[in-house]
């Protein structure tokens, strides 16, 4: 996807159609000790709380103490180049206490309420937030290097269509990286190459020790975001994606999900089968 350093292509999604932002102003986050930079509890101006998940970042985690925040961890140390995952948490730590920062002021939220279902028990809402200053919270992340542009999409509160959104979004990283602002400071670019290679190995290994068997097919309107990610061809912003589109008809329906071509429709088919 990346101009910078021969980065993975990684895909990003919209919503359906006729899901309409709505917003929300004075708006105000809640305190708690698990929210870290992409995801926290805020509360709406008529009271109801939700757990806000930002379209377009993925902020490195705050802690590691299971094994799937540990596999996400090593992605996003990864991702960035870096060999101390220590390194990488405390990156995710230093982006959740810059956001509580930077909400201290009541905030204005865009959402259609989408489910973002991800790998967190929490439900989450995806959405966008403006800051007191009139600022996109995510471009901002992404800006000084406390995010990655990655993730779940769609069009933005001031018009701009997915591909602009994305395009902005990958300009502000590059820029954090070649300034080296925030966690890029820390990137070996050799090493980044060379842990990335390292990943599509482990990835493709696991795909072949643990994906699908044939005989067993995975209904696409019932399977979590970990089952379909060991699907051929399926990365955790992928499988997001299909969850987020249900329900499906047909495996047809599939080529609408943004990311899933003939190509991975289909190494996809043989695997999935809709339940009557």
């Amino acid at each position: 996807m990346k101009r910078l350093f021969a980065f993975l292509t990684l895909a990003l999604t919209s919503v359906a159609a006729g899901q309409e932002l709505q917003k929300f102003e004075g708006c105000r986050v809640v305190d708690s000790g698990w929210a870290d930079g992409d995801s926290f509890p805020v509360t709406l101006p008529d009271g109801k709380e939700i757990v806000l998940r930002l379209y377009y970042v993925d902020c490195n985690e705050t802690s590691a103490t299971t094994e799937t925040d540990q596999r996400r961890v090593r992605d996003q140390s990864s991702y960035f180049g870096i060999d101390d995952h220590q390194v990488t948490l405390a990156s995710g730590r230093r982006s959740a206490e810059e956001v509580r920062k930077l909400l201290a002021k009541p905030f204005t939220v865009h959402t259609a309420f989408a489910s973002a279902p991800g790998r967190s028990a929490k439900p989450r809402t995806y959405g966008f937030v403006t800051l007191s200053d009139g600022r996109d919270l995510g471009a901002v992340l992404v800006g000084v290097g406390l995010a990655r542009s990655f993730g779940v999409c769609r069009g933005t509160p001031d018009g701009l269509t997915t591909d602009a959104a994305e395009a902005q979004m990958d300009d502000l990283e590059l820029g954090a990286a070649i300034a080296r602002r925030g966690i890029w400071a820390k990137t070996d670019a050799q090493r980044l190459i060379s842990l990335r290679e390292a990943q599509r190995v482990e990835e493709r290994e696991l795909q072949e020790a643990f994906g699908q068997s044939p005989g067993e097919p995975l209904d696409p309107n019932t399977a979590t975001v970990d089952q379909i990610m060991l699907l051929p061809g399926i990365g955790e912003v992928l499988a997001e994606r299909i969850v987020e589109g249900r329900p499906y008809k047909s495996l047809d329906d599939l080529r609408r999900v943004p990311g899933i071509g003939e190509k991975v429709f289909a190494g996809l088919k043989d695997s999935l089968q809709i339940a009557p």
